[in-house]
């Protein structure tokens, strides 16, 4: 509050509190005019405190000044700024603001949950260091962090980008490390916060953390396919398997561990599940594949079997194992009057396969010559249209999704900088041997 504004109201509060007294004081002083020079309200108070009328009291003259301290909340002493922003989001969701020393001076509770992981701990004026060490413990002790749900959403924001590095960089390995040490092979999503008005809204909207929100920007604005209001019922966890899916190369956001997927049926299971569904034999299976989705903000398993005869489409919810969908696609010399195929609905200003493939080659810096196996596939999801693309070049094998209309490329499951996870560890170790193993699987299939 400006220094006039206090004055005026300091005048008003004495005209409130003794008007007659007021208007005698007021009485006494000369008419003015609008071009004289005004009294000020100090040299006011200063003539009223040493006329020979004036029988204000000091106890009295004290309870008015204290009073319009405490009414117009005028700071007595120094504030803490808040310098840096820490925040964890599992499925408790906490904010810690640090002062210039990294020191906690407010702890900001988003949900019933994190009323639980807090507790009746006092981190005010504790070191960030000890205050994160405090939050994961209570996590895992109350069963928040396990082997089932393994991941967490480390959010951070401070005045100098430096110290926003150091601790992004530190936080990481330090989350990952306490995990460690409650034997729980965890997996940490660290973002940098940007506190948009955007961000804010939609986590008014849909009540979820605005750190959150923000990790569900990022998406969106890579693949404009997914929807907010479904990624929003998404856990942490089945975020971090969705962008593990996905490897999406996400600018704001780094990534270490492998997310669990201890709580899902396998994708073999999905692929037995659907075998079973379509009363299919494995020997009559030309090719299958088998992706990890989301669909309404349920983790699904979209499966596609092709036979000598027919395609056919299915989804299995990954946790339950039941089928959502089963719908058989005719093969493409199979004429259907009522073929609802996605590719009869795509636009004609679509851009062509062959345009496609030069964006391809031109952005992932590939010799087209090389490429065998080439698939393309024309889809739509959410109202946008997309090619799905497969091939194979030298000893690795692409899967990528891109915008009909634009070229933007969603997805690339070969690109190095995108949603990667720590391939030294000895699990992922395990995945890739799997991986290897279902390559060979396939492949004496087809041969049979």
């Amino acid at each position: 509050m400006k220094l006039k504004e206090i004055e005026q109201k300091i005048y008003d509060e004495f005209d409130k509190q003794k008007p007659e007294l007021f208007q005698k004081i007021l009485a006494d002083c000369p008419k003015m005019t609008e071009d004289t020079p005004k009294e000020s309200l100090w040299d006011k108070l200063k003539s009223m405190f040493t006329h020979k009328r004036f029988t204000y009291s000091v106890a009295s003259l004290s309870l008015v000044v204290i009073f319009a301290l405490i009414l117009f909340s005028i700071d007595i002493g120094p504030t803490q700024d808040t310098y840096s922003v820490i925040a964890l989001d599992v499925n408790p969701s906490v904010v810690l603001e640090l002062n210039e020393d990294d020191e906690v001076i407010k702890v900001i509770k988003n949900n019933s949950d994190a009323d639980i992981i807090v507790g009746d701990m006092d981190l005010i004026n504790v070191d960030y260091n000890v205050a994160i060490n405090a939050l994961i413990g209570s996590m895992v002790a109350n069963g928040y962090i396990n082997e089932l749900t393994n991941s967490v959403l480390l959010s951070i924001q401070s005045n100098d980008i430096t110290h926003e590095n150091e601790l992004i960089a530190e936080l990481t390995q330090q989350v990952s490390d306490l995990l460690s040490f409650s034997s729980i092979e965890g997996s940490v999503i660290a973002q940098r916060l940007k506190f948009t008005e955007e961000a804010e809204s939609l986590s008014d909207a849909l009540d979820i953390s605005e750190a959150k929100a923000e990790l569900i920007l990022d998406i969106i604005d890579i693949d404009p396919r997914m929807q907010a209001e479904e990624l929003a019922k998404l856990s942490i966890n089945d975020l971090n398997l969705l962008l593990e899916a996905k490897n999406y190369a996400l600018d704001n956001v780094t990534h270490v561990g492998q997310a669990s997927n201890l709580s899902m049926i396998t994708k073999e299971d999905a692929y037995d599940i659907a075998l079973t569904t379509l009363s299919i034999e494995r020997a009559d299976v030309i090719e299958y594949e088998v992706e990890l989705e989301q669909e309404e903000g349920i983790m699904v398993y979209e499966i596609e079997i092709e036979t000598i005869s027919d395609e056919f489409e299915l989804t299995v919810h990954a946790k339950e194992g039941t089928v959502l969908t089963d719908e058989e696609i005719p093969s493409d010399d199979e004429e259907t009057p009522d073929d609802n195929d996605d590719s009869d609905e795509f636009p004609s200003d679509a851009l062509s396969d062959t345009v496609i493939l030069n964006i391809i080659v031109t952005e992932l810096n590939l010799d087209k010559t090389l490429i065998t196996e080439l698939e393309i596939e024309q889809e739509i999801e959410n109202n946008i249209v997309f090619y799905d693309i497969q091939f194979v070049y030298g000893d690795d094998e692409y899967e990528l999704e891109v915008d009909a209309l634009t070229g933007i490329i969603y997805s690339n499951s070969m690109d190095e900088s995108g949603y990667d996870y720590d391939t030294d560890s000895e699990k992922n170790d395990e995945d890739d041997e799997e991986d290897e193993d279902d390559e060979e699987d396939d492949t004496d299939e087809i041969e049979e």
